[in-house]
């Protein structure tokens, strides 16, 4: 081919390193996690990007609004704040969530994204208590999710969860592209993390991506 290109250059080379390059160009190991290199940049950028349900939904819905749901539907207290926004890092750094159905057919890769979970607790002071406190709100904003963005066909998915679960029927989901979901769950963090703020259906009302009645 003309000017020396060749295929022979994109041959698949031995691998060195597990290391993956985030948004600000550090260097990370999803399999042995920095903690120092978890900061909010880096978090946001992915949570923003990535779409929850393998992208099988009706329209891209991101991580991070799903994690300001939560947050607004969980306990008012700091901590529970703080774990609702951050409950799914360990899906932002390399190794995205399974589906459900399949996780239990790669444990080694679920142990793995629990390291960098775990890590991630370590640097924002979430514990195990913490999360079992955020995952009713977590189930909550499924149901939501599921009778917004799923078929109706689907709608047995949410049935299967309920059994006294209370779906909340005064918040509707507007899903955001990545910019404007970016700067929303930035907004969060900082009310919650730097301010020392609560996000609940009031101040939810007043965001763009969510309808509160």
């Amino acid at each position: 081919m003309d000017g020396g290109f060749s295929l022979e250059h994109f041959k698949p080379r031995a691998i060195k390193s597990s290391a993956i390059t985030l948004v600000n160009g550090a260097s990370f190991d999803p399999l042995n996690p920095d903690p120092k290199l978890m900061t909010l940049d880096v978090i946001a950028a992915a949570a923003a990007n990535m779409c929850r349900y393998a992208g099988q939904i009706s329209s891209f819905f991101s991580i991070a609004q799903h994690q300001v749901l939560v947050a607004a539907l969980g306990p008012r207290d700091s901590a529970a704040q703080r774990c609702g926004l951050l409950h799914d890092g360990d899906e932002l750094f390399g190794l995205p969530d399974l589906p459900t159905p399949v996780k239990p057919f790669f444990p080694e890769y679920v142990n793995a994204q629990h390291r960098i979970g775990t890590a991630l607790d370590s640097v924002y002071g979430i514990t195990a208590a913490d999360h079992k406190r955020t995952k009713y709100a977590d189930v909550q904003a499924f149901g939501i999710e599921v009778r917004t963005l799923k078929p109706v066909n689907c709608h047995g998915e949410l049935r299967a969860w309920e059994h006294g679960l209370e779906v909340p029927s005064d918040i509707d989901i507007i899903p955001l592209p990545p910019k404007d979901a970016h700067d929303l769950y930035a907004r969060a963090l900082h009310f919650v993390l730097d301010e020392g703020g609560v996000i609940d259906r009031e101040w939810l009302r007043q965001q763009p991506g969510f309808k509160v009645s």
